[in-house]
């Protein structure tokens, strides 16, 4: 019992890393989120201790950076300096 416990908690960690996100997906949901916006740069970074994709991009004239945890989620977006 206690394998079998043991072998499906290395099943569910080894299935959710394989599960990261991409560069490409990362794009679409800048653009789902953004419609027209015009990406410069993607790049896994750290904020805060976790692994991100940190995004530049333009949108309605504005020059823009979004982090993306690697759910998926959007942390936070501000204006680019």
């Amino acid at each position: 019992m206690r394998i079998t416990l043991l072998l499906f908690i290395a099943l569910a960690v080894c299935s959710s890393s394989s599960l990261a996100l991409s560069k490409r997906d990362v794009r679409e949901i800048i653009k789902e989120a953004y419609p027209g916006a015009r990406i410069t740069e993607v790049e896994k970074e750290t904020y805060k201790g976790e692994r991100i994709y940190e995004v530049d991009f333009a949108h309605d004239g504005k020059k823009l950076e979004a982090i993306i945890d690697l759910e998926g989620n959007i942390i936070k977006v501000d204006i680019d300096d």
